[in-house]
């Protein structure tokens, strides 16, 4: 009976001194392709001191995360980068659900075309007739 006592006692200690573990989960949508899950985008948690890529179906997962405000930086090749500010809270699972978008690329501004160009251009339609 002494044995059963000590071994409850063991218990209920060890499960004081347990602590919540929280996580973060996420997708990571296609903005260009019809919403369409991203694979292999890059997640960073504060600054790259964790990181991971997302899956074929867009999906990504971060363990044994510390509570409080993280940021979350996602990116990838040729997109906009999104960066989040997230609150995890001790003990739950935080989900995100993003999508990125392409990288909007200035249009050059249309050529001037010299005269010396425009009498060359006259000389070959010329030649041409």
């Amino acid at each position: 009976m002494k044995k059963l006592y000590i071994l409850f006692a063991l218990m209920i200690c060890s499960l004081s001194f347990a602590q919540e573990t929280s996580s973060i989960k996420g997708k990571i949508l296609d903005g260009e392709f019809f919403n369409e899950p991203l694979l292999m985008a890059s997640v960073s948690i504060d600054n790259a001191t964790l990181s991971t890529q997302t899956n074929f179906r867009g999906n990504f997962e971060f363990n044994d995360i510390a509570a409080g405000t993280h940021n979350v930086l996602v990116q990838f090749v040729g997109y906009e980068p999104m960066h989040l500010k997230i609150t995890v809270k001790e003990g739950e699972q935080t989900e995100i659900l993003e999508t990125l978008y392409a990288k909007s690329l200035p249009m050059p501004s249309t050529a001037k075309v010299s005269s010396t160009t425009e009498d060359a251009l006259q000389l070959v339609t010329n030649k041409a007739k």
